[in-house]
């Protein structure tokens, strides 16, 4: 197990100088990330690093329990390096592609994204530090 923590963690370090090292990386990047908001930047960087695609992640019983859907067979979690114990751990979440709503009471979720018409709003006030007026 210490030999697979090691492996991903050279992994999150590689992607820490990837995702910097061009523009175009580090909207890619953004991109992700703004779908995980919820999720730290460490594990934002690991989840981009190994499933750039994802849209919404969560564990296995979050994903069973409240949201009352099913991870399916054969599917690949997403290793993050969980440090909030003594020893770091690797901890394994699924992306909502990976689930199925087989349940008759499955939720539904709904994924944030940015519209396509909208992309340069944002853009623009980040790049000129305009503030909407409240």
């Amino acid at each position: 197990m210490a030999a697979k923590l090691q492996m991903y963690s050279e992994i999150a370090d590689y992607q820490t100088r990837n995702v910097t090292s061009s523009t175009a990386q580090w909207k890619n990047f953004l991109t992700t990330a703004s779908r995980l908001y919820k999720y730290s930047f460490n594990h934002q960087l690991m989840i981009f690093a190994q499933r750039p695609d994802a849209v919404a992640c969560a564990e296995l019983e979050t994903w069973n329990k409240p949201m009352h859907r099913y991870v399916k067979r054969g599917s690949k979690g997403i290793a993050i390096i969980d440090e909030s114990g003594r020893n770091p751990r690797l901890r394994y979440i699924f992306d909502y592609s990976d689930t199925a709503d087989g349940r008759y009471n499955a939720r539904q979720l709904y994924i944030w994204q940015v519209r396509e018409e909208h992309e340069n709003i944002g853009t623009a006030r980040i790049l000129c530090g305009i503030r909407k007026q409240s």
